[in-house]
């Protein structure tokens, strides 16, 4: 090669480098970004794809409505205020939010039931807006990529939609993310989250004083109020860290409760499905009985059963809480026709990690039993196993877990649950 030809491959290797560096929007940091504004988009367009496989939405238009003018606000003021935001309400009874590369976000009916008023689901949702904001999604799929797919990606812009090839590797890169966003966000992204989430709560207006009402009943939480926590406590940082970075950031002073909208929130979560009363059953001392879908479940002596969620027919614990569970009934969709496919989409997206399955004849009838692993809420290990089965069109999910240490203690007590359930 030449010495002008080295001088200009140089130059041009140079300029490609420089052109795939960004200051951050929100950290104002400089870094690498081989993602196009138009490749983020058309990601988070096919991760919604497939997140939507998987999740039923709410079908309140008012729900989504009020979700998406709170979200907006925020956004406006966030420091990526052009990006499309996109809100969606998922059916699910798992706490949880997240964000997708792209602006779209995602929050579940479960945890619109447990937040108490507006200025701490704007806390929430502010957030999530931090880490598109912050990029956070995009460096994630950058470092678990490799460089030259990113390239090509970015390269291709605008005109992303111009190829099949083109397509491919954005739903391959979209299957990425929506694997990696079960895992988390780093603890510094974290942190950066919870610190423009809350400058952009005070932009629109809101009381900073909300997100520690908001940590600060999750910090109080005891085992049996932190049923259903799992998997918003595994993918956000640690309630106490978060409680002493927002106490230094804004102090604390008194909560002004004019900004925090109560009435207006209560209001919107009437609108939200629930186990309509007249399907939900009856107690008598360790056994629940169900006339509406024709089932008993039993329980041993040293648990006790409850309502303690509202989209679970039956929810029970051991009086040591180590060990726990819960039976609900689910809708059904393409991608759970068979008991096996519904036991493992739901540990999928409660980030469970397969151990061995197979197919079974219980009490219940025919079904498939799932062994998982897993995190409770409070960051221990637990074993989990999951009985599915389907009736008359509906979708049964029996799940008993206990904490890893313990497991081998209750082991006998979770088959004989799972044995306990019977349709009459």
């Amino acid at each position: 090669m030449s010495t002008r030809s080295s001088i200009l491959l140089l130059c041009f290797l140079c300029l490609a480098a420089f052109s795939g560096c960004v200051r951050n929007p929100a950290t104002h940091k400089v870094h690498a970004r081989l993602l196009s504004p138009e490749s983020e988009r058309k990601i988070g367009e096919e991760a919604k794809k497939k997140i939507l496989e998987q999740y039923k939405v709410v079908e309140s238009t008012d729900v989504a409505a009020y979700v998406s003018r709170i979200g907006q606000k925020i956004a406006a003021v966030s420091d990526r205020p052009t990006v499309n935001y996109d809100f969606t309400v998922l059916d699910s009874d798992l706490i949880n939010a997240f964000a997708v590369p792209g602006g779209f976000i995602f929050v579940t009916r479960g945890l619109l039931e447990d937040v108490n008023d507006e200025a701490e689901l704007a806390m929430v949702l502010a957030h999530e807006i931090g880490h598109v904001a912050a990029l956070h999604g995009v460096q994630m799929i950058q470092k678990e990529m490799g460089q030259n797919a990113l390239t090509i990606l970015g390269t291709i812009g605008a005109a992303i939609m111009a190829g099949p090839e083109a397509m491919l590797m954005v739903a391959n890169t979209a299957d990425l993310f929506s694997s990696l966003y079960l895992l988390g966000y780093s603890r510094d992204m974290e942190r950066q989250a919870d610190d423009l989430g809350l400058q952009y709560l005070i932009r629109a207006g809101y009381d900073p004083q909300a997100s520690l009402s908001f940590l600060r009943q999750l910090g109080t939480m005891d085992s049996k109020d932190v049923q259903g926590w799992d998997l918003y406590f595994r993918t956000h940082p640690a309630t106490q860290e978060r409680i002493k970075l927002i106490e230094n950031l804004i102090g604390d002073a008194p909560r002004n409760v004019a900004t925090s909208h109560v009435e207006e929130y209560q209001k919107m979560k009437e609108l939200l499905p629930k186990v309509d009363m007249s399907e939900r059953g009856e107690l008598n001392g360790q056994t629940y009985k169900n006339n509406v879908f024709r089932l008993i479940l039993s329980v041993p002596p040293n648990w006790s059963l409850g309502f303690f969620q509202p989209q679970s027919l039956v929810s029970f614990h051991t009086n040591d809480n180590k060990g726990e569970g819960r039976l609900q009934v689910v809708r059904l969709s393409s991608m759970t026709m068979t008991d096996e496919n519904l036991a493992n989409l739901y540990a999928k997206m409660a980030g469970y990690q397969f151990i061995s399955g197979r197919n079974v004849l219980f009490s219940a009838g025919y079904g498939y039993m799932g062994q998982y692993k897993g995190a409770s809420a409070r960051g221990e290990q637990v074993d989990i196993r999951i009985f599915s089965t389907i009736r008359h069109g509906r979708g049964f999910i029996l799940l008993c877990s206990a904490v890893s240490e313990k497991a081998d203690n209750y082991v006998l007590d979770m088959a004989q649950i799972i044995q306990g359930l019977k349709f009459i």
